[in-house]
């Protein structure tokens, strides 16, 4: 998992932790897909532009 994160440009412990937090909070195991790294990026720039 950790380098799968570097190849795809990701903090390997921000998204371990945020991954974990998504699933603590009852994300539904047939959208397992997109808690996937390659998917991380476009997931939390999402919701950077939407904070700002």
């Amino acid at each position: 998992m950790v380098a799968t994160c570097k190849l795809n440009d990701i903090n390997p412990a921000a998204y371990i932790a945020e991954t974990l937090e998504t699933i603590i909070d009852g994300h539904p195991h047939s959208r397992i897909g997109d808690l996937m790294p390659w998917r991380f990026r476009k997931t939390s720039s999402q919701l950077q532009k939407g904070c700002g």
